[in-house]
């Protein structure tokens, strides 16, 4: 639990804290890894591409986060996800401010 990759939205808090601006982050863990697998219609939101999306928050705080040597990168600020959209349908709601108030299974 307490190794570097524990997940995906550590990993790009990590490069924040390393200097990465936002946009640079969001666009090497979403469009890039898309094109490097071929499926250039993930990744992005444009018309016709499937509608997965994560609505994240920005928190600003002081964080310390673990790099796979085990040594401590400090940062002032830590993505999180608020809600999660797959294929049009709420399936993640961290915060319970989505309107309608049921969550969707894409089961």
């Amino acid at each position: 639990m307490n190794a570097a990759m524990k997940s995906m939205l550590n990993i790009m808090s990590i490069f924040l804290a390393l200097g990465m601006d936002l946009q640079s982050v969001i666009t090497a863990s979403t469009w890039h890894p898309a094109v490097e697998i071929k499926y250039e219609e993930l990744g992005n939101l444009s018309i016709g591409s499937v509608a997965d999306i994560a609505v994240l928050n920005l928190r600003e705080g002081k964080f310390g986060f673990w790099d796979r040597n085990g040594f401590k990168v400090k940062g002032k600020q830590r993505l999180e996800c608020e809600m999660t959209i797959r294929a049009g349908n709420i399936v993640y709601d961290l915060n319970g401010i989505a309107d309608p108030e049921v969550i969707k299974s894409t089961q």
